[in-house]
């Protein structure tokens, strides 16, 4: 299992490749992986801001930017909440 140190907008998060997120609080707590979102994903919320889980995912292991609105991610299994790297493949909107 590999961790990656985040920082987004002041929030620090612990990404796994597998596709789990933790949150620096007093202590870490993991976010839930629920869909919380009307089209099924997964959307965590920074500073009054929602990201989409797999994008997280992408831009720790990818380097792929957060705001970069030209990218999308596909489940490879359309399991919107498997969220693992391998299962993420990224698209370029045409």
């Amino acid at each position: 299992m590999i961790a990656l140190h985040l920082n987004i907008e002041g929030t620090e998060l612990k990404v796994f490749n597998d596709g789990r997120i933790l949150r620096k609080m007093s202590d870490w707590k993991e976010i839930k992986n629920t869909a919380n979102q009307n089209k099924g994903y997964n959307v965590i919320l920074i500073n009054k801001k929602q990201y989409m889980r797999s994008k997280i995912i992408v831009n720790a292991f990818r380097k792929i930017p957060l705001d970069d609105k030209t990218i999308y991610i596909c489940h490879k299994d359309n399991d919107k909440l498997n969220a693992s790297i391998k299962n993420l493949v990224i698209k370029q909107k045409v």
